[in-house]
């Protein structure tokens, strides 16, 4: 275990060292939920689109904690980047406490109201049926995640992403065994469908909390002193909110702007869902690398405003965003000539496969501005900043994609073709608003 002071020396190098354990461990997490979507599509369409869904509800009941993630990486970032390690400690104490505060209201949510949350899409009973499943065991272990997501993000905003990723590859490895054993029944482990899957990463996220935590407390720098510090501090949680809860309606906007676009495509029948979440899977694969290179841009960010060095934190973020255009504009090609062959592997039987390749074609060459979005609300967040990535996204999502994906099928005939306009649209305000507030500096002077 070894943190890395991102305070100087060469900026792509440093972003690079920081980034690619991150991007490694994003694609480990996709591939687990790719495996996912493979083994449960073995089941159904129904079960692939009930699945789909209760990732969706997820997202939504989860915007505290993406929320939290980011005022803990502003914070910690900030204090190491100062050199005051026991308050980046600290920090970490509370954003714990807060996580199962949060984690509680997310279970009951989950439990209680899985089959009502899932009908509100319109969905098939069948599909609402499997999705209902998977939702309700997840949403029971739903703690394992949230701790588990704060830990590792402590570690990467002290620049020590390569113990996450240790821990990241261990556990997945034994996700994706556990999958197929807890989704068909094999040997004493009955079949349990679609819950299995959620099982799984329960099951899984438990350990690798429990490896962090002795980490932490054996083999971290003594100067954070986590024993000396667990007891609630009121008025820093408050310092955290303040900087968190900006993140956590931006997160909630776009989570909910994505059920409101399940709903819609929902409307178009079965295979539309089946393919929107398809589609959804393979496309947040080809991001991952992308939030490994934002997050490292943010804690970059964050270290040195700490260091009253907020040059390097700009230069960081335009370096960042250089390397992710790049890999997107790639993506974008891969897409344009494979997303057929994609689709048709996690559908064998093709029904699918013509809504999927539609979308490709249409939102894959918006793909560069989505690296734009992604690395400047990223790195305005470390920089603790959270309020202009939370009016973008109001403006792109409920102001602009939403409305669009209503008008535009009605009032030209495009159908789903409609619905994936909206969504280009959506994107290229997102990232032009970014842009500007970006630019304009004034990020450079926030206290947090």
């Amino acid at each position: 275990m070894r943190s890395v002071d991102l305070t100087k020396g060469p900026i792509t190098r440093s972003l690079l060292t920081i980034a690619a354990p991150i991007v490694a461990g994003n694609i480990l997490q996709s591939l687990v939920e790719v495996a996912d979507l493979f083994f449960v599509g073995r089941l159904s369409p129904a079960a692939i689109g009930g699945v789909g869904l209760s990732i969706s509800v997820i997202f939504v009941l989860m915007t505290l904690i993406i929320g939290l993630s980011g005022g803990t990486t502003a914070f910690v970032s900030r204090y190491y980047g100062e050199g005051n390690f026991p308050y980046a400690g600290r920090v970490l104490i509370q954003a714990l406490i807060l996580g199962v505060i949060f984690s509680a209201a997310i279970s009951l949510v989950g439990v209680i109201f899985a089959d009502e949350m899932l009908s509100l899409f319109g969905a098939p009973e069948e599909v609402v049926t499997e999705g209902a499943a998977y939702l309700r065991v997840l949403s029971l272990g739903i703690v394992t995640l949230v701790e588990f997501w704060i830990v590792s993000t402590f570690f990467q905003s002290i620049g020590d992403t390569k113990t996450p990723l240790l821990i990241i590859l261990a556990i997945n490895v034994l996700n994706i065994i556990l999958n197929p054993v807890l989704i068909f029944g094999i040997g004493i482990a009955p079949a349990m469908g679609v819950s299995g899957a959620a099982a799984a990463t329960v099951i899984t996220r438990a350990i690798g909390l429990g490896i962090g935590v002795f980490l932490l407390l054996h083999r971290l720098n003594p100067q954070m002193e986590f024993t000396r510090q667990a007891e609630p501090d009121l008025f820093l949680m408050r310092r955290i909110l303040r900087v968190a809860v900006p993140n956590m309606v931006q997160s909630g906007v776009r989570s909910v702007s994505y059920l409101i676009m399940y709903i819609i495509i929902a409307s178009y029948g079965t295979l539309a869902l089946s393919a929107f979440g398809i589609v959804s899977r393979i496309e947040m694969l080809a991001l991952m690398p992308g939030f490994g290179i934002a997050t490292a841009a943010a804690v970059m960010v964050g270290q040195n405003l700490g260091a009253g060095n907020p040059d390097r934190s700009e230069a960081s973020a335009w370096r960042a965003l250089e390397l992710y255009g790049v890999f997107m504009a790639a993506i974008t090609l891969v897409f344009l000539v494979f997303g057929a062959g994609f689709t048709e592997f996690f559908d064998p039987s093709g029904l699918s496969n013509a809504y999927a390749v539609s979308y490709f074609l249409i939102v894959s060459p918006f793909y560069v501005l989505i690296a734009v979005a992604i690395v400047l609300s990223f790195a305005l967040n470390g920089a603790g900043d959270t309020r202009k990535p939370m009016y973008a996204t109001i403006l792109s999502y409920f102001l602009i994609q939403v409305p669009l994906a209503l008008i535009v099928p009605e009032y030209t005939g495009t159908g789903i073709v409609g619905v994936w306009y909206a969504m280009s649209i959506g994107i290229l305000v997102q990232a032009v608003a970014l842009y500007l507030m970006f630019r304009s500096g004034k990020w450079r002077q926030i206290k947090i």
